[in-house]
């Protein structure tokens, strides 16, 4: 899960702000494309005033294919899925935050 920069999503009726952004891969055939199951989270306080992900305000599912998934492949297992978190977040027009 990563910390973006807030953004306001209307859910329901009502404005929230989403502020953690989850990705979750789903479905790889290994060869030409993957699925990525995406997520969008308030900011709320746990008992311990700690910041943690809230209430899942909105989903989705991305798929990558083509040159993005070679590059995707090429990337060294270490930053696999920073790079995926970064794929993902271009392409909801998000910024993660360090």
């Amino acid at each position: 899960m990563k910390q973006i920069e807030p953004v306001q999503i209307w859910t329901n009726g009502v404005s929230k702000t989403a502020e953690y952004l989850q990705v979750t891969g789903i479905n790889d055939n290994y060869e030409s494309s993957a699925t990525n199951y995406w997520q969008l989270f308030t900011k709320v306080e746990d008992a311990e005033g700690n910041d943690v992900a809230g209430e899942s305000i909105a989903q989705g599912n991305l798929s990558i294919s083509g040159e993005n998934y070679v590059e995707w492949g090429d990337v060294p297992a270490m930053a696999i899925n920073e790079w995926i978190y970064d794929w993902v977040a271009e392409q909801l027009n998000l910024v993660i935050l360090p």
